[in-house]
């Protein structure tokens, strides 16, 4: 019973401390803002995995190249799927997320400032637009942006259908799509569920697949070898031992600290 309690407060607390410590710096334009603001979501999520008893651990990191912009396509089950990633990746990132993020106090106003991108998925121009606001960071910054090509999270764990936009966003720039499995989120969180459990998280990230030379009337078959990807990942944990949803991890003084693997 005090369980959820305290995972919800320090998620509200991380939130509220980190969104409202961006917003103030940005606001008084404090020096080493940037530096700052690049390591935010990561402390972010990291505080409230850690609130929720969750360990994360990265398969084939060195896949992810260092300083190489790229579209880092990833499945989407679950908040967790967020913070999992947030956490983890050893590389700059940015996400774009719906515009929906924008209306959650303190979060809303970081996220943007911080460099993540939030569009809305009923306006095609506006969201052009805003994904258009990305090329300078991929190209100029080497950054990898992070989307979830199903658009939302799936209800039942199931891969769904990919849209095109983050395949055309890698055409435009000629940069790899790295596909990424996110496994464990579920049973930590389902979609439309309030329950949190601990639970051990892994990300698994995929050869990165190039884009020289192709053009847009390749995106459709750029999905649908970057869904592949996805769902080979995916099933080459399939056979590992499953994650029991409450489970205490074996050592409980590491709970919330990152594995990466190779």
């Amino acid at each position: 019973m005090i369980r959820q309690p305290w995972v919800y407060g320090v998620g509200a607390a991380s939130t509220i401390f980190f969104g409202g410590t961006v917003a103030l710096r940005s606001a008084l334009g404090i020096r080493a803002f940037a530096e700052f603001a690049e390591r935010a979501t990561g402390n972010w999520a990291r505080v409230i995995l850690w609130g929720a008893r969750v360990r994360v651990t990265v398969e084939n990191p060195e896949l992810l190249g260092d300083g190489r912009g790229q579209i880092l396509v990833s499945n989407h089950q679950s908040w967790f799927d967020v913070f999992s990633l947030a956490a983890a990746l050893p590389v700059r990132f940015s996400f774009v997320g719906k515009k929906e993020l924008n209306r959650i106090p303190f979060l809303g106003h970081a996220w943007e400032k911080v460099g993540h991108v939030a569009i809305d998925r009923s306006d095609h121009q506006s969201a052009l637009h805003a994904l258009g606001s990305l090329d300078g960071q991929i190209q100029g910054e080497g950054r990898t942006i992070i989307m979830f090509p199903e658009g939302t999270r799936s209800p039942t764990g199931e891969l769904t259908r990919f849209k095109k936009g983050a395949f055309v966003m890698a055409i435009k720039a000629q940069v790899p799509v790295v596909p990424v499995a996110v496994a464990g989120t579920r049973r930590v969180m389902e979609k439309g569920g309030w329950r949190i459990s601990p639970g051990q998280v892994t990300v698994r990230v995929g050869q990165p697949i190039p884009t020289a030379g192709l053009t847009l009337r390749h995106r459709d078959r750029l999905s649908a070898q970057a869904r592949e990807a996805v769902l080979g990942l995916r099933q080459t944990g399939a056979g590992s031992r499953p994650e029991v949803a409450g489970e205490k991890p074996a050592d409980a003084s590491a709970t919330g600290h990152l594995e990466l693997t190779a």
